[in-house]
């Protein structure tokens, strides 16, 4: 994981004008957390959560006062450590929607084999179990990527010689039940916890692509995420964060990210478990240091006169708003946003878009229509569209004879796809698509270039 400011743009609904938002179900309501090198911890937050929650966030992910805690610790802390008392006297108001920062990693390593090590690890964890519930935080954030020197203690490589010799799909069989007993823990003080993973397998995935699953820096990994999927009950929930999304440019990156981790995690978990890996919610991610250029080498990224900063920023947290399923985690390493007001520009284009999205909830309209904005260079001219709430009925007029694939999404999800598709559509969405989240229209044509509409 990587792990602020510039002249505000008054014109900045300008830089929307073109996505009108509409209404959204309230139930359905999106969250902008806030995670970074500044993360707060527990004492600091009991004296400061009043100036913190001027900023323009939902919520935060936070520390105990010692450290970061690494999930697979096997010391024998006292509960002290675990700080209920601090906890149960945070007083939270704006802030609903907290996580407690947690490393997939251990001191000594993962002792995926050793089961006296895991009643140590899952006796800690039991009582962060008890501390998300005094809290009253939603979950954790759960970062699973190793950043650390020393790669013996890396629970995800696979070495032979580290575990006698067993095969990696032996090996595989312990991190599963291990994945398992980890969120049974987390479970048992509080059974609706949310386990926001900030990869869930995408960096897998990547690694993948350049060598065998077994040689990846995360080669045991996906064998974690099947013992989690065995292990959650009815009411947890584990969240995809999608820390891919750092990079993204333009709205079809944020759009078919969710389809594509489903599909792409999907197969690196067995069959049994992979349906259920698909109903895994997608958040989304944006990277304040990357798109602001505060990072060594990221200076000039993205040609950034044809990206101007501000716009970037504004335009991914909206791409990120409307394409997660509930969270949005702005990341930041080279700012602190509960010193001096954080990035008062930054600030001002989050509360913007915030206030566009909740105006919208409100729109009455019965019928929503509007005509697609196109990216990428060509002549392609997008579509019309129109959609009825009384009687969720989509029409669609394509412009550009072009026009290979047409899909419809709900939040991250692909509920309707049509190939070659003809001058005029006509979609019925009763039995896809509850008006809850947000309704959006992907057209792409034989140059690659995407024509897109959010329509609520």
């Amino acid at each position: 994981m990587f792990k602020k400011s510039i002249i505000f743009i008054g014109c900045l609904f300008l830089i929307f004008s073109p996505y009108l938002l509409h209404a959204q179900d309230k139930l359905d309501k999106k969250k902008l957390i806030e995670f970074g090198w500044d993360y707060p911890n527990v004492s600091f937050l009991k004296s400061n959560i009043t100036s913190m929650e001027k900023m323009p966030f939902d919520g935060v992910v936070f520390s105990f006062d010692f450290d970061i805690y690494n999930a697979f610790d096997t010391t024998k802390f006292a509960d002290l450590k675990f700080q209920f008392n601090d906890l149960s006297k945070i007083q939270w108001k704006k802030f609903t929607d907290n996580f407690l920062f947690v490393r997939g990693s251990g001191l000594s390593g993962p002792h995926w084999l050793d089961d006296n090590s895991w009643i140590k690890i899952t006796r800690n964890l039991k009582n962060i179990s008890k501390a998300l519930a005094i809290s009253k935080a939603k979950g954790i954030g759960f970062d699973p990527e190793y950043n650390f020197k020393d790669s013996t203690l890396n629970p995800w490589l696979y070495r032979p010689a580290w575990y006698n010799n067993l095969s990696y799909q032996e090996v595989g069989n312990y991190v599963r039940k291990r994945g398992k007993q980890f969120i049974e823990a987390l479970q048992t003080n509080k059974p609706d916890v949310k386990i926001l993973c900030f990869w869930l397998l995408g960096l897998v995935s990547d690694q993948n692509l350049f060598r065998p699953i077994e040689k990846t820096g995360m080669a045991l990994y996906p064998f974690f995420v099947e013992g989690m999927l065995e292990g959650k009950n009815e009411t947890s929930e584990i969240i995809n964060g999608n820390e891919s999304s750092y990079w993204y440019k333009k709205p079809v990156d944020f759009i078919i990210s969710g389809e594509y981790h489903r599909n792409t995690g999907g197969e690196l978990i067995k069959k049994t478990l992979q349906s259920q890996f698909r109903q895994a919610s997608q958040a989304q991610s944006v990277f304040y240091d990357g798109i602001y250029g505060k990072l060594p080498g990221a200076e000039n990224n993205f040609e950034i006169k044809l990206h101007p900063r501000n716009q970037w920023f504004s335009q991914n947290l909206y791409d990120a708003y409307k394409s997660t399923d509930k969270y949005v985690w702005l990341y930041g390493e080279r700012v602190n946003w509960w010193k001096a007001g954080g990035d008062s520009v930054a600030a001002a284009i989050i509360k913007n878009v915030q206030q566009q999205i909740n105006a919208d909830w409100n729109n009455k309209n019965s019928i929503i229509s509007g005509t697609s904005i196109q990216w990428g260079k060509g002549n392609n001219q997008g579509y019309d569209y129109s959609y009825s709430k009384s009687n969720h009925i989509l029409t669609v007029k394509l412009l550009d004879k072009n026009f290979k694939i047409f899909q419809v999404y709900n939040n991250s999800r692909l509920i309707y796809e049509l190939k070659d598709p003809q001058k005029n559509l006509t979609i019925d969405l009763n039995e896809i698509y509850y008006q809850k989240g947000n309704l959006i229209l992907l057209a792409i044509n034989s140059n690659k270039i995407t024509s897109v509409a959010y329509v609520n």
